[in-house]
């Protein structure tokens, strides 16, 4: 996983900090973050940034709800500690060789940060 996802607690709340493939495949653009296993799509690299923040959110404020974002978190190969949840190391290499197959160009990538009350 790439060394600046992170999740970070502290008195406020968690802080989610994941880097964010961004890909063109066919008429459109995809949004996919390795280490959460959540993507999101867009006729646009602009919609489908906003579409991955929706979804990011959506997916945030249901996991926090349950009391389930830990347990996935682990599920997903993070390590977590009392401060910071580390990634897994090295991207979902199945998960992203797929994406790519149907991309013409070198994905971009971008960083996502959101900040979750407790």
């Amino acid at each position: 996983m790439a060394a600046n996802d992170r999740i970070r607690r502290n008195a406020k709340g968690i802080e989610i900090e994941v880097e964010v493939l961004l890909v063109k495949e066919g008429d459109y653009w995809v949004s996919y973050a390795p280490s959460l296993k959540l993507s999101s799509y867009g006729d646009s690299k602009e919609e489908a940034k906003k579409g991955f923040s929706e979804a990011l959110g959506i997916f945030i404020e249901d996991t926090v709800r349950k009391g389930t974002l830990e347990r996935l978190l682990i599920e997903y190969g993070w390590t977590l500690s009392r401060k910071a949840y580390q990634p897994p190391p090295g991207f979902a290499s199945v998960d992203v060789t797929n994406l790519l197959q149907g991309s013409t160009a070198k994905p971009s990538v971008y960083t996502r940060k959101v900040p979750i009350p407790v």
